[in-house]
């Protein structure tokens, strides 16, 4: 099993000290059957060697199973720093960067509306203390938009930025009674095959159950996401999405949870 995000990123030829990528073009291929195709801009090659020494550094304390999710999909990563660099056009500098210049980071709880709150509010952690499982099961909102509904679980779908992305590559949920059992994604209005949650069968390490979504989720700027899950049981659950966002550094400078925390 791979772990490293060094080792990925040699392989694709992507880790080097010097030279210049040139832009490309890069496709994919939508629920529906159509491909959609996204610019992908030069950067320099030292800053994609820069992705991959910090990633590798934060993940480093994960369990291998984490570790293997973000090595798998490096590449991935870096294609999607290079589409938000179309707008941001800075390059990606990490953890010493600032203004335009890129960044990557994990998700957290609070830069996510609150899906069990009617009202415009960021949660404050993964855990959802379900109680609205019928007979038949519920669905409930994982990913949204920021923005106060109705009723609860009804919020829009959340939309990128021009200077954002965000990349998922499974979801893990270490309760110690998981209430979910499928995930259901709408990508840009479309309706992706839903993927079983199944925490109960999943490799366990140090407890926190995950699975792999069977095709990595980028959500390029300006476009749009929301993930439902289906609760089969009442119950302390912690669903949460693994996976990072990019984003401009000027816009990783507060610890606001609300608004300016997940701006661009």
């Amino acid at each position: 099993m791979n772990t490293s995000v060094i080792e990925t990123l040699k392989a694709a030829g992507l880790y080097k000290e010097e030279g210049r990528m040139a832009e490309q073009t890069l496709k994919t291929i939508l629920p529906d059957g159509q491909i959609t195709e996204h610019l992908m801009s030069e950067i320099d090659y030292y800053d994609l060697k820069t992705l991959g020494d910090e990633l590798e550094i934060m993940i480093a304390q994960e369990n291998p199973w984490v570790q293997a999710l973000f090595a798998k999909n490096a590449v991935a990563i870096a294609n999607a720093i290079r589409v938000v660099n179309v707008e941001s056009a800075s390059g990606f500098k990490g953890a010493v960067g600032g203004g335009r210049q890129l960044d990557i980071l994990r998700f957290r709880p609070e830069q996510f509306q609150d899906p069990g709150n009617a009202a415009q509010l960021a949660r404050l952690t993964w855990v959802r203390n379900m109680l609205l499982v019928g007979a038949q099961g519920y669905t409930g909102e994982l990913i949204c938009n920021l923005n106060a509904v109705a009723a609860v679980d009804t919020h829009l779908a959340l939309t990128m930025l021009t200077t954002e992305a965000m990349c998922i590559f499974g979801f893990a949920n270490p309760s110690w009674t998981p209430c979910t059992s499928a995930i259901l994604i709408d990508y840009i209005a479309r309706t992706f095959n839903i993927q079983n949650a199944g925490f109960g069968l999943a490799q366990v390490w140090d407890h926190y159950p995950l699975f792999e979504l069977k095709e990595p989720l980028i959500v390029y700027p300006r476009e749009t996401i929301r993930v439902r899950v289906q609760y089969y049981q009442n119950g302390a659950d912690e669903i949460q999405p693994i996976g990072l966002w990019v984003k401009m550094s000027q816009n990783l400078r507060t610890l606001s949870p609300v608004g300016t925390a997940i701006a661009s």
